[in-house]
């Protein structure tokens, strides 16, 4: 695929970019044991893209338990910036960051909050490749819908149909293409250039 038939990439962060899915399911899972709900991996996975807090509220309907959603979510993001040292971004997308930095516009556009993706951003060095970062902290309405995506091409200056997404849950490719935004799904850190 010829990327420079687009204006502007957009990827996703988390999976996506760099490998904290681990780390995001490792925090997850302490956090089922601390407040006693069912931990599914597969199933959380599936909600990247997701805002932790939505996530909690999420557990909390499907177990039909009582959580507080704000408290479980501050636990989990708290396990899981203890562990944001060890994050790596993934060499195939860092080699595609490094041949389109300079000749495309590119922007994040994550379901984290804005503190973890600075932090994952400056830690693995990736923070210069991104002039524009649309976290969860400013959308409200969050993937499936297309809100962030369409707020990072306003930003990057691109029509959101001059857009490549690059996403690794089916989530995010929900939300590429409600933005009308053509979408590359990330597999184990390998892009998958049949575009959808």
């Amino acid at each position: 695929m010829n990327l420079a038939q687009f204006d502007g990439l957009i990827f996703d962060l988390d999976g996506t970019l760099v490998d904290t899915m681990p780390l995001h399911l490792s925090a997850w899972e302490r956090a089922a044991g601390e407040f006693g709900f069912h931990y599914d991996a597969d199933w959380i996975y599936a909600l990247g893209g997701v805002p932790s807090r939505k996530i909690a509220r999420l557990i909390a309907e499907q177990q039909n338990i009582s959580l507080d959603g704000d408290l479980v979510a501050r636990v989990k993001n708290g396990y899981y910036q203890n562990q944001l040292l060890s994050a790596r971004a993934f060499p195939a997308m860092l080699a595609l960051l490094r041949q389109w930095v300079g000749t495309l516009p590119m922007a994040i556009g994550t379901g984290s909050a804005r503190v973890n993706a600075e932090r994952v951003l400056e830690n693995t060095g990736l923070s210069r490749y991104f002039p524009v970062v649309v976290s969860a902290d400013e959308v409200s309405l969050h993937k499936p819908n297309p809100d962030t995506y369409l707020l990072a091409a306003e930003l990057l200056g691109v029509a959101p149909e001059r857009c490549l997404v690059f996403e690794d849950t089916p989530i995010g490719r929900q939300a590429a293409r409600a933005a009308g935004m053509a979408c590359v799904m990330v597999v184990d850190g390998e892009p998958r250039f049949d575009v959808e």
